[in-house]
C-alpha cells in the first residue's frame, strides 16, 4: 500500500489521514509539487527503491529515528502537525541496485524525488477495459454492460475521459476491448433497445452530476455515434445504470430523485414497447416515493431493527416478483449496519407503493448499488453484491478510519447471491474477496446472463503503480468479469490478502 503524492498546501502527507495536511511553509521548505512516496501514517511505508541513474536519495523521517549510519542528516526540518521530521540524504552511484529505505518512529518515511513508479504491483482482478487519466482526479463510475444484436459486449462508464460516458465494444468475449465513443454529458445511463429494434441503443440519464433533468439521446450504429439529448422530465433526479425490464408490453427502469434538501426518493419512468423513446410525450413517471423516518425500521423484523437509522435510500433495480407484479429492490443508506434493502410495489405506470412494516428486507450487501436479474432455468433471482463481513468492520487505521468504516463502504467482498422470491437471499460463493477495505473495491457491477455464465463490469478501486485511489469507493479501473457455471458455483474465488492489515 504505497501512495505516491504530491506536496501541495492544504494537501494530506498521508493517504486517508486530514489530521497531517501541507502548510505554506512547508510546500515552501520541501517544493510545491514536488513528489514522494509514503504510505498509511502508521504504517511501514516504502520498503526499499532502485534508480535507473545515479541520483542522490533523499527522506524525511521524524526527529530521534535512527536511519542508519549511512543515511547524512541534512540541515533541512519541518513539522506538521505535532510532528516534527528530518532530512536524510544518501548518495546512490549503483543504478539498479535495491536500497533499503529506513523506517520506525510514529509515521511512514517519506521517501522525495522526481519520478516514481510503484515496483510489483499486480493488476486488479479480471480484465482492465479503462483506467482513470489521473489518479484521484477522476473516479470510474456508471459501470454498464448488454450483449449487442450481433453478439459483441458493449460496456460503458464514466471516468476514462475528462467528460461524459465512454462507451467500449468487445467481439471476441470480452477478452479484449475498442473504445467506440465518449459522447457528450450524462450521469447515471444505461442503455436499452425495443423488441422490434434491437439494433438502436437508447441512453438514459440524467443532464448534470449530482442532480438534474432526465434525458435521453440515441445511437444508430452500435454505440459509435450519437443524437442529441432529448429532456423528457426536468427536476431534481438521479439514477443508476440498473436493468430496463419488458413487461406487459412496456419497458421499465427505475429511477430516483435527489433534492438538494431532505432525502432522496424513488420512481419508475416507462413507455409503450412501440412508442418512439426520442418523443417526451411517450414517457411516463410515476409519483415519487421519498425516504421516511428513522422509527421506520422499527418492528419491520430484519436484523437489529432497534439499531437502525433510516438514512435515505437509492439506485432502485426493478425486477418481476414471483407474483408477477414489478417490483424495485432498492438499497437502504443505513450507516449502523447496512446489509438492508426494501421492496417498493409497482401498482402499474403512474403509482408505486410502500409498506414500512412488511417491505424491508435483510439482504447481502443492500447498502450499496446492486443488478438482479431472473433466471428462468434456476427459477431463482441472482445478484452480485458487497456484504459487510464482521472482520471488516473491525479495521481501523489512525486517519479517516480511527474508529470504523462506514458499512456502506465496506466494499472489497464481490458476493454471487441467489433468492427464490426476493425476499430470503442466500450467498452462493466469493467471486471477489480482499481484506483491504481500505483500497480495494469491487462495487457497482453490473451484469447479465451469458448461456451458464454471468458477464459482468465493476467499478474497481485498486492499488496500481501510479499509487493509490483516494478510498475503495474511488474507483480507478473499469474491470469486465466472466463468472463461469454460475448455477453451481463452478468457478473460483479470487482471494487476495494484505499482510500489513
Amino acid at each position: 500500500m504505497i501512495d505516491i503524492r504530491k506536496v501541495q498546501v492544504g494537501e494530506m502527507v498521508y493517504p486517508q489521514n486530514d489530521e497531517f495536511t501541507f502548510s505554506a511553509q512547508n510546500a515552501s521548505v520541501l517544493g510545491t509539487g514536488r513528489l514522494y512516496a509514503t504510505s498509511l501514517r502508521e504504517y511501514r511505508g516504502v520498503e526499499r527503491v532502485r534508480a535507473d541513474y545515479p541520483t542522490t536519495l533523499q527522506i524525511a523521517m521524524i526527529m530521534g529515528t535512527d536511519p542508519g549510519a549511512e543515511w547524512t542528516a541534512e540541515k533541512t526540518r519541518f513539522q506538521i502537525g505535532s510532528f516534527h521530521y528530518q532530512f536524510y540524504s544518501l548518495l546512490y552511484d549503483t543504478p539498479g541496485k535495491w536500497v533499503e529505505i529506513p523506517s520506525g518512529g510514529a509515521a511512514a518515511t517519506l521517501v522525495f524525488g522526481k519520478k516514481f513508479f510503484v515496483n510489483g504491483v499486480p493488476d486488479p482482478p479480471g480484465i482492465i477495459i479503462a483506467r482513470t487519466m489521473e489518479l484521484r482526479k477522476r473516479n470510474i463510475s456508471n459501470p454498464s454492460i448488454m450483449i449487442l444484436d450481433d453478439g459483441s459486449y458493449f460496456a460503458g462508464s464514466s471516468g476514462p475521459n475528462p467528460k461524459g460516458n465512454t462507451y467500449f465494444r468487445s467481439t471476441d468475449k470480452g477478452r479484449t476491448w475498442e473504445r467506440l465513443s465518449n459522447p457528450d454529458y450524462m450521469n447515471f445511463c444505461k442503455c436499452f433497445t425495443r423488441p422490434s429494434d434491437r439494433h438502436t441503443l437508447y441512453e438514459v440519464g440524467v443532464s448534470t452530476a449530482k442532480r438534474g433533468n432526465i434525458v435521453i439521446r440515441k445511437s444508430e450504429d452500435r454505440g459509435r455515434s450519437w443524437s442529441a439529448l432529448t429532456t423528457l422530465f426536468k427536476g431534481d433526479y438521479h439514477g443508476a445504470p440498473t436493468p430496463y425490464v419488458e413487461y406487459e408490453k412496456r419497458i421499465w427502469h427505475a429511477m430516483g430523485t435527489s433534492p438538494e434538501t431532505g432525502k432522496m426518493g424513488i420512481a419508475v419512468l416507462s413507455i409503450a414497447q412501440d412508442a418512439d423513446p426520442m418523443r417526451k410525450e411517450n414517457w411516463t413517471l410515476t409519483n415519487v416515493l421519498e425516504g421516511g423516518p428513522n422509527s421506520w425500521f422499527a418492528g419491520s423484523g430484519v436484523t437489529h431493527d432497534t439499531q437502525r437509522s433510516f438514512n435515505q435510500w437509492q439506485e432502485g433495480c426493478i425486477v418481476p416478483d414471483p407474483e408477477g407484479r414489478l417490483t424495485i429492490v432498492t438499497r437502504i443508506d443505513e450507516s449502523s449496519w447496512s446489509d438492508v434493502a426494501a421492496l417498493i410495489r409497482v401498482v402499474d405506470e403512474h403509482t408505486i407503493t410502500f409498506d414500512p412494516a412488511t417491505d424491508f428486507i435483510d439482504m447481502p450487501g443492500g447498502g450499496k448499488k446492486f443488478t438482479i436479474h431472473y433466471d428462468g432455468q434456476s427459477r431463482k433471482y441472482w445478484t452480485l453484491v458487497n456484504p459487510c463481513y464482521d472482520e471488516d468492520r473491525r479495521q481501523v487505521h489512525s486517519g479517516w478510519y480511527r474508529n470504523r468504516i462506514n458499512p456502506l463502504f465496506l466494499r472489497s467482498r464481490l458476493v454471487l447471491c441467489s433468492s427464490p422470491d426476493l425476499r430470503k437471499w442466500t450467498v452462493e460463493k466469493e467471486v471477489i474477496s480482499s481484506n483491504n477495505s481500505f483500497f480495494h473495491g469491487f462495487q457497482y457491477v453490473d451484469w447479465v446472463f451469458d448461456g451458464d455464465d454471468i458477464i459482468a463490469v465493476s467499478r474497481t478501486a485498486f492499488p496500481e503503480t501510479r499509487g493509490l485511489p483516494n478510498r475503495q469507493h474511488d474507483a480507478n479501473f473499469l474491470t469486465f468479469h466472466r463468472i463461469p457455471n454460475f448455477r453451481n458455483a463452478g468457478f473460483e474465488t479470487i482471494r487476495i490478502c494484505c499482510d500489513q492489515l
